[in-house]
């Protein structure tokens, strides 16, 4: 499975598991952290905490998570998969840091419906 069929195919994990506003960025030339970033939302902190954890479960044996951040308070949790980084927000600390205008002149992005 290629990285690209790798983020489909996650994304689609994520919208099951009932995160919304999912979107696929590729990254891969204008970052150093990852080739692709997924980004979505959730209604409170125990959504982001459960999709985290299935997410990181769920692809363990295919990638492995390296690292994680931010699951102490889960407004915002962030999962390293090396050449992948999600990123799980609330819908409020979505809205509060708009991560995405960071890539607004990105065109190679996917969103999930």
């Amino acid at each position: 499975m290629d990285i690209d069929e790798l983020c489909l195919n996650m994304a689609n994990k994520l919208v099951e598991l009932k995160a919304t506003n999912v979107v696929v960025l590729d990254i891969e030339n204008k970052s150093k952290i990852a080739k692709r970033m997924i980004i979505c939302s959730c209604n409170d902190n125990q959504e982001t905490k459960h999709l985290a954890n299935a997410i990181k479960d769920d692809y363990k044996e295919i990638l492995p998570c390296l690292h994680i951040d931010g699951s102490f308070k889960g407004v915002w949790i962030s999962l390293d998969f090396k050449d992948i980084f999600i990123n799980i927000f609330t819908k409020e600390t979505r809205l509060k840091y708009n991560i995405e205008k960071l890539w607004k002149d990105n065109k190679n992005f996917i969103e999930i419906k």
